[in-house]
């Protein structure tokens, strides 16, 4: 097999509404013990933490920064010292703190403005803020009449289109259950700040699965750009975030203010490059290793670059925009222990002592696609995500982790077949299988390429095609034996690639 110097991947892809959110980095910079009082993790979020030499922006994330918005998460806009049991009323101003931000001045927008600018200098994307669902001063007992609320959002969104504000994540808060109030913000943005992007979320806990969330997820979609998938403990990031994105796609519902209901599930990046939806990455090269690194999140950076580089190529894209469906019937999770500082601080009293804690979620979800074959090579099947993008035609496959007691976030080996029509689109693979096998309806006549999505060169793989032309084996070991499938040094990322005819 020759050489051959092409790169698959665009410099540049649309807007996809990822992005990366300070807040997970805001814990992991404190010690173990500090991490456990909000204040601390509020009082790190300045422009020192973000701007400095030694920052969180200046000389991480180069690879990926054009496809990345920088998203402000709680404590951009409230001064020092401010409880995690405190007065909610505190939050809401959307003015950036001048103690924490002095070099951001004047009026509201046009701190948000400086704030926007200079992200752009580095090279991401644009802002993106979290917001509180209600107004600074206002208190439960005695909430804004609807008239004051709508002018007092009218107002903040008028800052933001100003300022050029590209995101609201909207999070808790004392109307933070309330999907008529969240539907009220949702329309005035549509109406005065139309570029503005907004999210939504039922705020839960992260084994907290009711009824009623299933119920106020389908009002969300009919009201959000993007509708997050909210926390979840690390060890069952890929379960629990399977089990709520399926919570989103069995919903039906009409779209209101032209809203794509995008589903953002967070820090599950092979997820969202198997189904195209967007993320809030929350890890950050910087803790990867360190003691409030959790399961070698902050050391696994390639696969987010993988996914972020793959979706200029297939973006997300709305739950109403294909098809989707469960097979499979369901896979459980479980574990008796939490890694890390989450089970001394937030999470202390999750696991009753002599238990164990376990999440359930769908095996395989596809979206626009045929169920494939899967076949075990281990005890355990990994986790199975494929779609056809409705507007690209590119096909994606996420084989994703499991954690089944102390193995934890590790990949079962499996083969897979897959029936596609003719190969006239990439396709992306993402995660450790043993022999994918792409059955064709129409013979492979061109060359085929292969690439990591974390390089910019491909290599010719055109043997991989079988003699009769209308199917290729990708053997995952000798895939990476020949050197194609490598992270960074100290990086342990699963893998991610694409394949194409020309």
């Amino acid at each position: 097999m020759s050489e051959q110097k092409k790169n698959g991947i665009p410099q540049m892809g649309p807007d996809t509404g990822n992005y990366w959110c300070t807040w997970d980095t805001q814990f992991r910079v404190n010690s173990v013990e500090d991490g456990k009082d909000t204040k601390n993790l509020r009082n790190v979020l300045t422009q020192d933490f973000l701007f400095a030499e030694d920052g969180m922006l200046r000389n991480y994330l180069k690879n990926v920064r054009q496809d990345l918005y920088v998203l402000l998460d709680d404590g951009w806009d409230v001064g020092k010292d401010v409880p995690g049991n405190g007065a909610v009323s505190v939050f809401g101003s959307l003015v950036l703190d001048s103690d924490k931000f002095p070099d951001f001045t004047g009026e509201p927008w046009e701190r948000l403005t400086k704030l926007r600018c200079k992200l752009m200098e580095l090279g991401y994307r644009g802002l993106g803020l979290w917001i509180c669902a209600n107004a600074t001063g206002e208190e439960e007992a005695h909430p804004l009449s609807v008239e004051e609320a709508e002018n007092y959002w009218k107002e903040r969104a008028i800052w933001c289109r100003k300022a050029g504000v590209d995101y609201w994540k909207v999070d808790w808060g004392y109307h933070c259950g309330d999907a008529t109030y969240r539907e009220m913000m949702t329309r005035i943005v549509k109406q005065y700040a139309p570029d503005l992007k907004i999210e939504h979320a039922v705020c839960r806990g992260p084994l907290d699965e009711k009824v009623e969330h299933w119920k106020r997820v389908g009002k969300l979609l009919s009201i959000s750009d993007y509708v997050r998938t909210y926390d979840v403990v690390k060890e069952f990031t890929y379960s629990t975030t399977i089990a709520r994105t399926w919570e989103m796609f069995d919903q039906d519902r009409e779209v209101q203010f032209g809203c794509r209901g995008i589903p953002n599930i967070e820090d599950a990046p092979l997820l969202a490059a198997g189904l195209c939806c967007s993320m809030g990455v929350m890890r950050h090269p910087c803790w990867g290793g360190t003691e409030t690194d959790v399961l070698d999140f902050g050391r696994k950076w390639n696969e987010v670059e993988r996914a972020l580089r793959w979706q200029r190529i297939a973006p997300p894209f709305g739950i109403w925009e294909s098809s989707a469906e469960a097979f499979g019937g369901l896979r459980k999770d479980w574990t008796e222990m939490l890694s890390g500082p989450e089970g001394e601080g937030w999470l202390k009293n999750l696991i009753p002592e002599g238990r164990s804690i376990s999440q359930e979620a769908p095996a395989i979800l596809t979206r626009n696609m045929d169920c494939p074959e899967i076949f075990a090579r281990e005890e355990e099947l990994p986790f199975l995500a494929c779609s056809i993008h409705p507007a690209t035609g590119t096909v994606s496959i996420a084989f994703m982790p499991r954690t089944c007691g102390d193995r934890k976030i590790f990949t079962p080996k499996a083969d897979l077949n897959v029936k596609l029509g003719a190969f006239v689109k990439p396709i992306g693979i993402f995660g450790e299988f043993g022999i994918l096998t792409v059955e064709l309806g129409e013979a492979v006549e061109g060359r085929v390429y292969l690439q990591d999505l974390c390089r910019e060169e491909a290599v010719e793989v055109t043997d991989l095609v079988a003699k009769s032309r209308d199917r290729i084996v990708l053997d995952y070991d000798a895939l990476a034996q020949n050197g194609w499938l490598k992270n960074d040094e100290g990086d342990c990322s699963a893998p991610g690639f694409m394949i194409w005819q020309e």
